[in-house]
């Protein structure tokens, strides 16, 4: 009886865990910005970047420039740690132009090796498998893609009443004529839309938020799919080519 139950409590995790939501959220307030991944209880704040993450970064920038200044510092010819033979000033290097000129013997550098042709090669086709791999992956997360929790709200000002009007018939005729079209390509749930006029202000006000949400499910399955697909275009090349 106790392993029915901890099967059952394993299994409803699992279930619980795959019907969840991975949620992004985006506010736009007159050029600020935020942008936030959300994931059962777990937050992490993409945009703006907080200000720990900010201090690690510059840390670690503070440090990396320091053991590089130290690399340097023990690099300088007339170290005192270093040996003479190791302090004593090398030859510069021949130039490709001397080089040539004593019998033109050496490599031509402006041309690409056999080696780095084939490495750039390979590369274009990995690239273009990937590309390949995840067409079909990236349908599948379109399909189940929403977008909630819309919210629009445009503020129309300009100098004087009549341009104000003007502009707020404009404004209202595309930005509702673009919610409609938006809607036949992104599955949405109803949101909210408002294009409003102010005739006492002289700047125009702009605020988006939304909620864009997809099902761990689908995004392990468009992973699953990318990595199998991927990986059969790779096996069937040949290895010649």
């Amino acid at each position: 009886m106790a392993g029915w139950i901890i099967l059952g409590a394993v299994s409803a995790l699992i279930l619980i865990f795959l019907l969840s939501n991975v949620r992004l959220l985006f506010r736009y307030d007159n050029g600020e910005v935020f942008l936030q991944a959300r994931w059962l209880f777990l937050r992490y704040q993409i945009m703006p970047e907080p200000e720990k993450r900010k201090k690690k970064k510059r840390e670690k920038a503070k440090k990396e420039k320091k053991n590089q200044a130290t690399k340097n510092q023990e690099a300088r010819p007339g170290n005192p740690d270093r040996t003479e033979e190791e302090n004593a000033v090398r030859p510069a290097p021949k130039m490709p132009e001397e080089a040539g000129a004593n019998g033109g013997k050496e490599k031509d550098v402006s041309r690409p090796s056999d080696g780095e042709s084939k490495t750039l090669q390979a590369t274009i086709r990995q690239v273009l498998d990937m590309l390949k791999a995840a067409k079909q992956p990236a349908r599948l997360l379109y399909r189940h893609l929403w977008v909630r929790r819309l919210n629009f709200s445009l503020v129309v000002a300009r100098e004087d009443a009549a341009q104000t009007a003007i502009a707020y018939g404009q404004m209202n005729g595309w930005v509702h004529g673009a919610y409609a079209a938006l809607t036949q390509f992104v599955r949405m749930k109803k949101g909210r839309v408002s294009v409003q006029a102010d005739y006492l202000s002289q700047k125009d006000r702009l605020q988006v938020s939304f909620l864009l949400t997809l099902r761990v499910l689908f995004l392990l399955a468009a992973a699953v799919g990318f990595l199998a697909r991927f990986l059969w275009t790779s096996i069937r090349r040949p290895s010649g080519g």
